[in-house]
């Protein structure tokens, strides 16, 4: 499965991107693609899905809801 982090470079999401990457890596073994963007993006998506976008929420999300969004993703994929 491939996970990708669009994050918003020029307000300095990197860091909560990759600490988010971190935690994905130590729970499920994947390594997610960083993708630098701009206009305030934070995008998780998983195979080309979107699993969460900030956005739609106008909120970053909590670590545990993006892991549990991927489980839930991979048992819907089989």
């Amino acid at each position: 499965m491939e996970i990708r982090i669009k994050y918003c470079a020029s307000w300095n999401y990197q860091p909560r991107a990759a600490g988010l990457a971190d935690e994905i890596k130590q729970n499920t073994g994947i390594v997610p693609t960083l993708e630098p963007g701009s206009g305030g993006v934070y995008d998780i998506s998983a195979d080309g899905t979107l699993l969460y976008s900030k956005h739609k929420t106008g909120s970053f999300p909590d670590n545990n809801e993006i892991l549990a969004k991927i489980r839930k993703f991979e048992k819907q994929k089989g």
